[in-house]
């Protein structure tokens, strides 16, 4: 076998290598997504559904706490360890029973109405 011939199985050795290298990262992520740890991709499809950034109920709750309340989440979170609920409006967040206070039950929109 020539020296060409060689370096060019080499090189699509190496090449095979890579693109089975990225495709198994780029399941690795998908799968990491779908799970319960992932959780981004939820979080940005409500986002488009309500065409604003949605409120998250819950999903933090403290030990000992007994008001759930809701809250507006960062827009970058790498990690959702705890899967919240997403409503469109903080109205739509206390009709759920969520709170606008973590220390007290306050519903200022329900009231407004």
């Amino acid at each position: 076998m020539s020296v060409s011939k060689k370096l060019k199985k080499d090189e699509q050795r190496k090449a095979h290598l890579i693109v089975t290298a990225v495709v198994i990262l780029v399941a690795t992520l998908i799968a990491f997504e779908l799970s319960p740890f992932g959780g981004n991709v939820r979080f940005y499809a409500k986002w488009v559904e309500c065409g604003r950034k949605p409120m998250a109920g819950g999903g933090e709750l403290a030990l000992g706490q007994e008001v759930i309340s809701y809250k507006e989440p960062s827009a970058f979170q790498p990690l959702r360890f705890i899967q919240p609920e997403y409503f469109c409006t903080p109205l739509e967040a206390e009709l759920a029973g969520y709170s606008a206070s973590p220390n007290s039950y306050e519903f200022p929109n329900i009231n407004s109405q």
